[in-house]
């Protein structure tokens, strides 16, 4: 197949997954807490454990009920049929058709690694998530080439979290996708290293998709100002949100991962790329000061160069900042179906973004660097 233009980044959300698929698959232990969708007076709602976990057929798991108005993006989403009739994200064939209104050849898959942010019992976690991969697998057989599948990896134990990735490998999936709010140790510890070195003997990077703790530090607004700030909270929130990746990036990096592992690929999901000359500066400065003693063979920088990459959406200074972000380390994506991505106007942003690069470089940020990292180009 040829490719023009891979989004390095979309999704598979929870909210759209089938709503009978874990309870049929659950051993007796797990069925009365397994992942079910509930009908209430609020509508239909997903729920495990005894507990709600977010809203069936929404904008996305998290965000909620989609209704017009709430942006202009969303009513462009409204405008293509997509919240008319069965899920589309997890129809295969209506994904398709998305696809191709859009002007994407193929997309990476993020999928349900969330869910192990809001479910106490790490088994029935590595359940869901093991039951989710067989899914993922079958789904991207339907139409081949078509989609690269991310596993969703346990993160309360190192030993099991590189075991699932084997397995994931040996299913056809192309990378991991691992949490990092509730993980069992900070991604800097080196127990994380039987995981990075599956990562490697595997080939497939390892993905952290937002979730790096630097929201923890924004204070919401106080009950009784919840109503008067709201908007202002969130405004502060979404437009910090991807600065996370600053944090993952440092901890990797710092952790010698890289050092140890020089095979292992690491990508930050949906990040932003144009903060990262700033803070690869400060590390290599950080690291080059004797009181910090940590011993790499290189300075961070050379790290990120040989073996990181970043999504992003839309970001139009990254025309001019390219050469310092690095052309083979920033990957676009489309984001689809969220209501903060680009559906369905993915050739529009591209070419406002990048239409003054040449056209070997765009290439490579809009579809050589995800399609060499996850196999679409050989």
């Amino acid at each position: 197949m040829r490719y023009n233009v891979i989004s390095g980044d979309s999704h598979i959300d929870m909210t759209w997954m089938p709503g009978d698929l874990w309870v049929d698959r659950a051993p007796a232990e797990f069925k009365p807490i397994a992942p079910r969708v509930v009908e209430s007076n609020e509508g239909l709602h997903w729920e495990a454990e005894g507990k709600r976990l977010g809203v069936f057929g929404g904008t996305s798991f998290t965000f909620g009920a989609a209704t017009r108005g709430q942006s202009k993006r969303l009513d462009a989403v409204f405008d293509t049929g997509f919240f008319d009739g069965e899920p589309r994200p997890t129809n295969p064939h209506l994904r398709v058709k998305d696809m191709e209104l859009d002007g994407v050849d193929a997309e990476v898959l993020y999928g349900i690694v969330g869910v192990g942010l809001r479910i106490v019992n790490q088994q029935l976690v590595r359940f869901i998530y093991q039951v989710y991969n067989e899914w993922i697998a079958d789904f991207c057989k339907t139409h081949p080439g078509r989609w690269a599948a991310l596993a969703p990896i346990p993160n309360h134990d190192p030993s099991i979290a590189a075991e699932t990735l084997r397995e994931a490998s040996g299913m056809g999936l192309a990378g991991g996708d691992f949490a990092l709010a509730n993980a069992v140790k900070p991604l800097y510890h080196e127990s994380w290293d039987p995981l990075w070195a599956a990562s490697s003997e595997c080939g497939m990077p390892i993905s952290y998709h937002g979730a790096g703790g630097l929201s923890k530090s924004l204070r919401t607004p106080d009950p009784a100002d919840a109503e008067e700030y709201s908007n202002k909270f969130n405004l502060v929130s979404d437009s910090c949100s991807q600065l996370e990746g600053a944090l993952i990036l440092a901890s990797i990096i710092y952790s010698g991962a890289c050092d140890r592992f020089p095979k292992f690929k690491f990508v930050l999901g949906e990040s932003g790329v144009t903060w990262i000359p700033f803070l690869l500066a400060r590390m290599d400065a950080h690291y080059l000061d004797t009181r910090h003693h940590i011993s790499l063979r290189m300075k961070p920088s050379d790290y990120w160069k040989r073996q990181g990459s970043a999504t992003f959406q839309t970001d139009a200074i990254l025309a001019d900042m390219i050469n310092l972000v690095g052309e083979n380390n920033a990957i676009w994506g489309s984001d689809y179906p969220h209501p903060d991505g680009v559906f369905p106007d993915s050739l529009a942003t591209i070419q406002e973004d990048f239409g003054n690069l040449t056209s070997d470089v765009r290439r490579k940020l809009v579809c050589e660097n995800a399609g060499i990292l996850y196999g679409f180009i050989q």
